[in-house]
């Protein structure tokens, strides 16, 4: 008959406790199963969180400061410092380069991952630098209490690394000083300013 147990009635109700037991541990151990990994998953996340991490394992960083120490009468050459409210600047290039035109050389990578470079001319710039300068209309901007010669070169074609051109002329024995990069303008002039001021500053 339909409903009825084919067996006694406390055969009936002992298999029922059994099934009731079974249920039990069934959804005892999927708990266990869950609290396990929970547990496992907050372990590893804490993990992640404490362990000390490398840093900047991809920067070729330039430690410019030793390099300018190497030059010979380098009091004359732009050593910039930045202070903590300036942001993470690093350098991926620092050199004294000769030749015809010698120029102390500084790259630097800004915060916001621009590039900026110092370049400070003996005399005058290189003949290619020159032709760049020559490329637009310049205009005037006093920063630092001088008063520098601002190139724009956003608009022409290929602008290399030389996008926007600061240039301080005649800052001591017909040297030329000269800022320029792909970074925004208020980073350019502030590694102006910094390169003027370790001028300044020295003695």
């Amino acid at each position: 008959m339909v409903g009825r147990c084919p067996r006694t009635a406390r055969s009936c109700s002992k298999d029922g406790r059994v099934s009731d037991a079974r249920s039990r541990r069934n959804r005892q151990n999927t708990l266990t199963l869950i609290g396990a990994l929970g547990a496992s998953l907050a372990i590893v996340l804490l993990l992640v969180l404490v362990t000390v991490r490398p840093t900047n394992l991809d920067r070729n960083e330039v430690d410019w400061g030793s390099v300018w120490t190497t030059v010979a009468e380098n009091e004359a050459l732009a050593n910039p410092e930045f202070v903590e409210s300036d942001g993470d600047w690093w350098s991926n290039r620092a050199e004294l380069i000769g030749g015809q035109y010698p120029v102390w050389y500084i790259g630097f990578i800004s915060p916001t991952n621009g590039f900026v470079a110092v370049e400070q001319f003996a005399g005058d710039p290189a003949p290619e630098i020159a032709a760049q300068l020559d490329d637009v209309t310049p205009t005037q901007v006093s920063l630092g209490d001088e008063t520098w010669t601002v190139f724009d070169r956003s608009g022409m074609d290929d602008v290399g690394n030389r996008r926007t051109i600061y240039l301080l002329s005649e800052i001591g024995e017909g040297a030329n000083l000269m800022v320029s990069g792909t970074a925004p303008i208020s980073e350019i002039e502030l590694v102006a300013l910094r390169a003027l001021e370790s001028l300044e500053t020295s003695p």
